[in-house]
């Protein structure tokens, strides 16, 4: 399979162009009458609104792997990168981005089918017979019909080069900048029957800093020793690589660090691609639908599989370490 490309073509033809008072021709603005004054009248000029939208869908497209956040494996202290890391598979969904161009409605618009994935498995304990159970705190609208969010953006993860960035849904723009982006959401329990109660939401309606990342298996920046993570989600949608994606659970529980394909490269192209499109537009409109899922699961006993440290190949190996599944 070979790797997912990401272009715009803007074109040449300065027939599709409006000329400046200073003669320069303004890229992207399609024109349907250039002659903003004749001797007697104004006329009209028609400018197409252009920007990015991202559509996810319910739609499974697959499985991959994700890194399941509450489990004793992880944690922010340096130590953690040595340490095996938890993994759960999970449904890959179809995501539909578009690079809207109103002059030509959005079935003639620029579209790139991508893949998502939307569950968020996070470890709550083993219960008394020995199953590892685990709650989805995945983010789902409260309403389905007020699914469609601004965008603000971020260099994430913080361990990451800086030009890999993420993007929060915004309700609206007063919450661009904010420490915490709040999103009305279908209820998700915080209380823990195992251990300490879950912290990635202070209400239980209410989702916090959800963002659009990447996802699948992604290497550090030179100061962090190029630790290789799989990445995780506390309610978020991360973008998986076609590269990532396997067609079975069973399929995807055998991929390895080892043999795993790397997110950096697709998603710098893809956002390199996102940010020129959308900073072409006066308002620099990124947005994203959220398709709404209803039913979905949310506890489960699930498998946890235990892969690679992010610092594996830097290290000496770990005597009482294997690989093994919970």
């Amino acid at each position: 399979m070979s790797e997912e490309t990401f272009s715009i073509d803007f074109g040449s033809n300065t027939d599709n162009c409006i000329t400046s008072p200073l003669g320069r021709n303004l890229n992207l603005v399609c024109k349907k009458n250039t002659t903003p004054y004749t001797d007697e009248s104004v006329k009209e000029i028609l400018i197409p609104e252009k920007y990015v939208k991202l559509k996810i869908t319910t739609n499974i497209s697959g499985y991959t792997l994700q890194k399941v956040y509450g489990h004793p494996n992880v944690g922010t202290r340096w130590g953690k990168s040595t340490e095996p890391q938890p993994a759960v598979v999970v449904p890959t969904y179809h995501a539909k981005l578009i690079l809207f161009d109103s002059s030509k409605g959005e079935d003639g618009s620029v579209k790139y089918d991508i893949n998502v994935t939307r569950d968020a498995w996070y470890f709550l304990g083993v219960d008394t017979n020995h199953a590892t159970q685990c709650r989805n705190i995945a983010f789902e609208p409260a309403d389905a019909t007020k699914n469609k969010y601004l965008t603000d953006q971020i260099h994430f993860p913080t361990a990451a080069d800086p030009i890999i960035h993420g993007y929060f849904p915004m309700e609206d723009e007063s919450q661009r900048q904010q420490e915490k982006r709040y999103l009305h959401a279908e209820k998700v329990s915080i209380d823990n029957p195992f251990g300490a109660p879950i912290s990635s939401r202070t209400d239980e309606s209410l989702a916090t800093n959800v963002m659009f990342h990447i996802g699948g298996f992604y290497i550090a920046r030179a100061s962090a020793l190029h630790a290789k993570w799989l990445g995780g989600s506390e309610g978020c949608f991360a973008f998986i690589p076609k590269k990532s994606i396997r067609e079975t659970p069973e399929e995807a529980a055998n991929i390895t660090m080892e043999k795993a394909f790397f997110s950096n490269k697709t998603w710098v192209n893809l956002t390199t691609m996102i940010e020129k499109y959308r900073d072409n537009d006066a308002k620099k409109r990124f947005a994203i639908e959220i398709e709404k899922r209803n039913p979905y699961p949310r506890d489960s006993i699930k498998k946890i599989l235990i892969i690679s440290g992010a610092l594996d190949n830097l290290i000496l190996p770990m005597e009482g370490i294997e690989s093994r599944v919970n």
